[in-house]
């Protein structure tokens, strides 16, 4: 969600002091555009996993380094809530692009629209651009609702979950029950 461009898997010593122990063995992996939480977890799954066949003969040996964190870098993450699930369509569309793509697949990103919520479950950049307001339809595409954010650029939802509906792609959307959306229409 706050658009890093790397993530990772530690293998530490464990102590009582929270992120404190010792550095044994570290895999970073890069975070892609078209990445959200669920290929991450999966590519940390797989990594750590390496890691930790590549890591154990050194422990059981007793030949493993041994490397101390900084403790200026710890940092503490803690639950999301749901207002950081919310989507400000006033912020940037990189910080909305990722905000959608890190909320995926659990709990999901969402707006409000016609006083009901609507789960934003994929969306992607769109350079399309006008002087609507942030949170503006301003284009209905074939496969997407195209809406304005509050830097200059748009995002283009591709997949999303209207308050009593099944998630569905924008297009599946738009031929239904999305039908009577139509551009000019604002998310609050």
């Amino acid at each position: 969600m706050d658009g890093e461009a790397e993530t990772g898997v530690t293998i530490m010593y464990m102590v009582e002091k929270l992120d404190a122990g010792d550095i044994i063995s570290q895999v970073r992996i890069p975070i892609l555009e078209e990445d959200n939480t669920g290929i991450l977890f999966e590519k940390l799954s797989t990594a750590g996993t390496q890691l930790l066949k590549e890591t154990l003969p050194s422990i059981v040996a007793g030949t493993n380094d041994r490397i101390p964190q900084d403790e200026k870098y710890v940092t503490f993450a803690g639950n999301i809530t749901r207002e950081q699930e919310r989507i400000d369509w006033s912020r940037g569309g990189n910080e909305i692009f990722n905000k959608v793509r890190g909320l995926y697949p659990w709990p999901g990103a969402y707006s409000v629209f016609q006083d009901g919520n609507v789960k934003v479950w994929k969306a992607k950049k769109s350079e399309i651009d006008t002087d609507a307001s942030p949170g503006t339809i301003i284009k209905r595409l074939k496969d997407s609702l195209v809406v304005k954010t509050g830097d200059g650029t748009s995002i283009a939802i591709t997949e999303l979950q209207p308050a009593g509906k099944k998630r569905m792609a924008a297009e599946e959307f738009m031929n239904g029950a999305g039908a009577n959306w139509n551009e000019g229409d604002h998310f609050e």
